[in-house]
């Protein structure tokens, strides 16, 4: 299953950066929302904890995680 444009993003970060707060998560994806932020950027991180993307050291701080990694398509254009 392929990762969203919002998995994408967090997954990149923590690539290059090696670890991920819920705090630099919400800035980058804070566009994407008109309100609660917040909240739902941490839903989705709750969900790629659950799916073993993502690995939560400590409350609010996460890296990548051993689960099954997806591909990340970088080449096909979005429908929407």
């Amino acid at each position: 299953m392929n990762l969203t444009e919002k998995q994408q993003v967090i997954i990149q970060h923590c690539r290059s950066n090696g670890t991920i707060s819920k705090v630099d998560a919400v800035y980058m994806l804070k566009c994407f929302y008109y309100t609660n932020a917040g909240k739902y950027v941490g839903e989705i991180l709750s969900r790629m904890v659950k799916s073993g993307k993502l690995k939560r050291i400590k409350p609010g701080l996460f890296e990548l995680g051993k689960g099954k990694s997806d591909v990340i398509i970088t080449n096909q254009p979005n429908l929407f």
